[in-house]
């Protein structure tokens, strides 16, 4: 073979090589975002869970508070019309 077919076939083989790594390491970069993302996103989702319960919680003690909003204006109700009764 001739000098120059054998560094074009050489020059072929380098760029193949240096193909397949550069196309591993963006894989491995690739994974590692993904990675990245993949914890970000279970954090979130710890974090949403935990707004969730607290939500509740809020909710609840929202309606323990209206309950008691509730007999405590009856009671002041009551209370008015003795008060009136007592001035009349």
């Amino acid at each position: 073979m001739e000098t120059g077919t054998l560094i074009s076939i050489g020059a072929l083989l380098v760029a193949f090589v240096s193909l397949i790594l550069n196309s591993r390491k963006e894989t491995r970069s690739d994974a590692a975002a993904l990675a990245r993302i993949d914890t970000n996103l279970s954090t979130l989702n710890a974090g949403v869970n935990d707004i969730r319960v607290d939500l509740r919680s809020m909710r609840e003690a929202i309606s323990d508070h209206s309950e008691r909003l509730a007999r405590v204006e009856s009671k002041v109700d009551s209370n008015e019309r003795r008060i009136e009764a007592l001035e009349g």
